[in-house]
């Protein structure tokens, strides 16, 4: 008896094992204990009653599309951990997460008509799937899941995503074929923040740079050209119409002014006081321009390097001056530098605040306008009347008459 137990155990101890080549029953063994783990662990009923009967004898592991044997299935969710042997390419034990994501996969699959993945290439997996099904735009599967959670157009990302392209940066991480619409809302809010400075593509940022990454990257710098204007992160409910808005989207605003002027709430005294002094020294009517021009030279200023205009108190020509960033902006770029001119911060990142050139739209249902041809003088060498046509003298009515008078008077003479 005893030599049979300890048998038994090294047997099962062998077939849970890592191995860097499972044979079939290890993959049977193993991928059966990650089944019924997860239907114990999952919160989705519907995977639950899928898996929680999962046996080492089915024919087909439980869960899995029709069509999926047991090696495919262990491989769909199987990765290479390292075995420190350089001998051998490391361990291929069973993932959780590839396991649970896969699985989730299988449900989405099934909702959206597809039970086999004869149709898909060999070695496609269950997510695969889905990403093949959805790359498709002749089937118009992806265009009805987006539809479905609100999304009728791309706005909401940089222009040139495709629909694909676009669904992967908002697709849910813990359900393969579906859209996070929290994901989405900090997606628009992300674009929307960007757009507004002119920002429509990611050219200028880093290759692979996200739209979320993209304002971070920007927001700490937006917020410091906001110092500089004399409005800190906490008094933005005192300037804005909206309370929560964020530095990039208050930005955007003062540099758009006096368009943007319904966004902000008056400029009373107090509120004139902590701005530049060139605000409030503007004519009324002025005041919006004054703002945004110097808004624009914060921007420009912190593009350059420079994180406040305290440095520059230290220069010869603002002394006893109260700087503002327009000033500070003139003189960092005078040529030939001022000799006691101080030294940016921080590295220069104009270029990711360059606007995004306009796409010139070409219309091939219109003809396009013939501005050079051999038929057609050009119009430095056209006759013109003389004196031009332009030139009018305003008369009464008794000088036409005294003309008309004169003039067949002389006729009839």
């Amino acid at each position: 008896m005893a030599t049979s137990i300890t048998t038994t155990t090294s047997s099962t101890a062998s077939l849970t094992a890592p191995s860097p080549t499972p044979s079939l029953l290890q993959m049977k063994t193993q991928l059966t204990a990650g089944l019924l783990e997860l239907a114990n662990k999952t919160t989705n009923t519907e995977l639950k009653e899928l898996i929680k009967d999962a046996k080492i004898t089915d024919p087909t592991p439980k869960g899995f599309p029709a069509g999926v044997s047991w090696a495919d299935a262990f491989r769909m969710v199987g990765r290479r951990v390292e075995d420190n042997e350089p001998s051998t390419p490391g361990n291929l034990v069973l993932s959780e997460d590839l396991l649970n994501r896969n699985l989730t996969a299988g449900i989405k699959l099934k909702s959206l008509g597809v039970t086999s993945l004869a149709r898909f290439p060999r070695g496609t997996s269950v997510s695969g799937a889905i990403d093949a099904l959805y790359r498709d735009s002749r089937n118009g599967v992806l265009v009805r899941e987006m539809s479905k959670s609100g999304i009728y157009d791309l706005t909401a990302f940089p222009n040139g995503t495709s629909l694909f392209s676009a669904f992967k940066m908002i697709e849910d991480p813990e359900k393969p074929g579906e859209v996070s619409t929290d994901v989405y809302r900090n997606y628009k809010a992300a674009t929307g923040a960007l757009k507004a400075l002119g920002i429509t593509t990611l050219v200028n940022f880093p290759r692979g740079t996200t739209v979320i990454e993209a304002q971070g990257m920007l927001q700490p710098k937006a917020e410091n050209m906001m110092d500089m204007l004399g409005i800190p992160k906490a008094s933005y409910g005192d300037y804005f119409s909206e309370p929560n808005i964020d530095p990039l989207s208050a930005l955007s605003v003062l540099v758009q002014l006096p368009n943007s002027i319904a966004k902000l709430k008056p400029l009373d005294r107090t509120r004139l006081a902590a701005l530049p002094s060139s605000v409030a020294a503007a004519p009324e009517l002025e005041r919006a321009r004054e703002l945004a021009r110097q808004a624009t030279a914060a921007k420009n200023l912190v593009g350059m390097g420079y994180s406040s205009v305290a440095p520059f108190a230290g220069m010869e020509r603002f002394a006893g001056k109260t700087i503002t960033p327009l000033d500070a902006f003139t003189t960092a770029r005078l040529k030939p530098s001022p000799i006691d001119l101080p030294k940016p911060t921080g590295p220069n990142t104009e270029r990711l605040f360059q606007a995004t050139p306009p796409t010139v739209k070409r219309s091939y249902g219109q003809p396009n306008p013939v501005t050079n041809t051999v038929l057609t003088p050009p119009a430095n060498l056209r006759v013109k009347p003389n004196p031009p046509a332009t030139n009018v003298t305003v008369v009464t009515a008794a000088q036409v008459i005294a003309f008309n008078q004169q003039f067949w008077g002389s006729r009839n003479n």
